[in-house]
């Protein structure tokens, strides 16, 4: 019976979703006409409909009269996205950043602030925001988190090395101090629905965000859904090997920087450069900037060859700090994952910044839950 109510509950709720963005992209748009769309009955569409007016995510138009022809008028839908706003924060070791969104993903307010990663005082952030963005914790529907390290699917953060957490129960520790439901996640993940969500991804159901920052990984969404894997560490391209490494004897340790990692930031280090100088100098030909340059975009090349051949995305975005950078680069990265393999995939960087993951903390944590 159990199993039964939860089909149920989960039919319900992908119908209440479907509505939704029926009258999210067509408004306005009459109950008879969302149960054509849909091939829904008029009962379950007026039941849906009536529970989003009372919610306010959903607000009457008016009346329409027919465009041909004589009968009754109808009445039209349209969303309310202000009916609402989400939360997401991005916890690094010494500051945050923080997004109030409302339900169409249009930033109501942002900060970046010095925080001390505890509970407390990310609680105090996100009740602030709330004030800060002219919406109340009633209309708040829920709080995303975004942090570096593993996470399970239960909010527990099970390895977060820079903050100093193991086995630590986050969304626990928070949901005693706030009113609304709270949602952690890692930080590539969270960025990869940032930048489908609002960014370069463009809502892509099959994705790939690649985070070359402080570290490298990366996330994975297929069919619009997050890959998490067994053990919540899908994405951990900065383990990947290659030939060299395995007759090098390269090896990874869990919880330290992977063999592909180091190998990328060894590259980016190398000419004494910062990051833009060292790109401008490789389009300009200029040595060591242009040997160190290729042999980067020669395993990045790699990365993402290989992921279009095994995922076949849509698109692979690349964020992450190195990101805001690799403008000019990304015509050759291009150019070599295509020689690589031969499913096509498109090549984007990332267009949200730093924000992306407070962005995609937000939806998870909110906005997506509840639509």
């Amino acid at each position: 019976m159990k199993s039964r109510t939860g089909s149920l509950e989960m039919i319900k709720k992908i119908n209440r979703q479907l509505v939704l963005e029926t009258i999210k992209s067509q408004q306005p748009i009459s109950r008879a006409r969302i149960a054509r769309e849909l091939s829904l009955s008029k009962t379950t569409v007026s039941a849906i409909c009536d529970e989003l007016l009372r919610s306010r995510m959903v607000i009457d138009l008016g009346e329409k009269g027919p465009e041909k022809g004589s009968g009754r008028p109808s009445k039209m839908l349209g969303f309310n996205p202000l009916s609402a706003c989400g939360v997401g924060i991005d916890i690094h070791p010494d500051h945050a950043l923080a997004v109030v969104t409302d339900l169409d993903g249009r930033v109501l307010y942002r900060t970046e602030t010095a925080m001390d990663p505890s509970p407390e005082p990310m609680a105090a952030l996100a009740r602030k925001c709330v004030e800060k963005a002219g919406m109340t914790q009633e209309k708040t529907i829920g709080l995303g988190v975004s942090l570096p390290g593993t996470v399970d699917r239960r909010g527990r953060v099970i390895r977060a090395n820079s903050l100093g957490w193991q086995n630590y129960s986050l969304a626990e520790e928070l949901g005693r101090l706030l009113p609304f439901p709270v949602e952690i996640n890692n930080e590539a993940n969270c960025a990869a629905l940032g930048e489908r969500w609002k960014g370069t991804g463009a809502r892509a159901d099959d994705l790939c965000y690649i985070a070359i920052g402080r570290g490298v990984g990366s996330a994975i969404i297929c069919d619009g859904e997050l890959i998490y894997g067994a053990a919540c560490r899908a994405g951990e391209i900065g383990y990947l090997l290659g030939e060299i490494d395995q007759e090098m004897s390269n090896r990874n340790v869990l919880g330290e920087p992977g063999v592909m990692e180091r190998k990328i930031w060894s590259t980016l280090t190398s000419c004494g450069l910062n990051l833009e100088q060292m790109f401008q100098a490789y389009v300009q030909g200029k040595e060591p900037a242009r040997g160190a340059v290729t042999y980067f975009i020669r395993d990045l090349a790699r990365v993402i060859a290989n992921i279009a051949s095994m995922l076949n995305p849509e698109v692979v975005v690349i964020g992450g700090i190195v990101a805001q950078y690799m403008k000019p680069v990304l015509p050759d990265i291009r150019a070599v994952v295509g020689v690589l393999t031969p499913i096509p995939t498109r090549v984007e960087l990332g267009s949200l910044g730093p924000w992306a993951a407070a962005m995609g903390a937000a939806f998870q944590g909110s906005v997506h839950s509840k639509l």
